[in-house]
């Protein structure tokens, strides 16, 4: 199989994934609600080969592919007896902030217990040793 032949068999492979149910999904009926999701769908890919001889005479190829895909809900259809209402879930919960600020917090606390530790924060400890960034953006 030549590298031609590996990029067109990913990318009909992708086609067959990519369809308007991967992106609007199945309706599921609440009560007198139906609730239509809405996804953002984002695919990547890459491949290489080559081939050669040696002598002239015998021939090889080598060739790999990689791929990757990402789903994420940005919205909710809801369709009832007053409407259609669209709900998006656009920017981050509270506690969506906090999961991705925990590792700064760490970083920050773990840099003003060396520099403690080194001499250069206060003789005694107390809270007000901790620098006035930790927990702060």
């Amino acid at each position: 199989m030549g590298v031609e032949d590996v990029i067109k068999e990913v990318t009909s492979e992708l086609e067959r994934m990519v369809s308007a149910k991967t992106v609007i999904g199945d309706a599921v009926v609440a009560g007198d609600k139906t609730i239509i999701p809405v996804t953002k769908v984002s695919f990547g890919f890459g491949s290489g080969g080559g081939e050669g001889t040696k002598d002239g005479v015998e021939t090889g190829f080598g060739g790999g592919g990689g791929g990757g895909a990402k789903i994420e809900p940005v919205a909710f259809i809801v369709v009832e007896e007053e409407g259609v209402r669209l709900l998006t879930l656009s920017g981050k919960s509270d506690i969506g902030k906090l999961i991705e600020a925990v590792p700064e917090v760490f970083e920050k606390i773990r840099s003003a217990k060396g520099k403690m530790k080194k001499g250069e924060g206060k003789e005694h400890g107390s809270e007000g040793d901790v620098p006035e960034d930790v927990g702060k953006e």
